[in-house]
């Protein structure tokens, strides 16, 4: 089984965020969800959880790795809904290195198989079945547990006009 989550593990609080102006010519949506995902992880009561392919806990992080997968789920939740199911979703920071690609196998099956992209680790198994349902709630789960706390955190990052733009663009809504 492959699981990714936001987990919370204490009670959250809203922070006091340095005042950042961002520019429409030099910054994008990275620019902000980079900023959020440093709050979240500033909390030190959430953590980015992922786990699956023989691998108990991967070595994942809000600061780091968070910021990359966030950009990545719209665009493949936004696949799912359209029934298109092969895409990949790619976690290359520097040590972690790896990539699931998700394959249709028919029916109700998607076939998820996990790619090293650095020595010394490779997935045992390389290959896991789930169901689409599943797959597809997870995803939405982690990008709704994604905003749900930063309107805790860091509100005002959610309504940054870059952040607002990208969110429209992939036909997201997270009011």
């Amino acid at each position: 089984m492959f699981r990714m989550c936001l987990q919370q593990k204490s009670e959250l609080h809203e922070m006091t965020i340095e005042k950042k102006i961002y520019d429409d010519e030099l910054d994008n949506e990275s620019s902000v969800i980079l900023d959020i995902c440093k709050y979240l992880h500033q909390t030190r009561s959430i953590d980015f959880i992922v786990s699956g392919f023989g691998s108990e806990g991967w070595p994942v992080d809000c600061e780091f790795d968070l910021p990359s997968i966030i950009e990545e789920l719209p665009e493949i939740i936004q696949k799912f809904n359209n029934n298109e199911y092969n895409c990949n979703l790619g976690f290359y920071e520097q040590g972690i290195m790896r990539e699931i690609a998700f394959r249709d196998e028919g029916g109700e099956q998607l076939l998820l198989e996990c790619r090293s992209l650095m020595l010394g680790w490779e997935p045992s198994p390389s290959t896991i079945e789930m169901n689409k349902s599943i797959v597809k709630k997870m995803l939405e789960n982690l990008f709704g547990s994604f905003i749900n706390f930063s309107q805790k955190v860091c509100p005002e990052l959610l309504s940054e006009k870059l952040f607002r733009d990208w969110i429209s663009m992939n036909n997201n809504s997270y009011n």
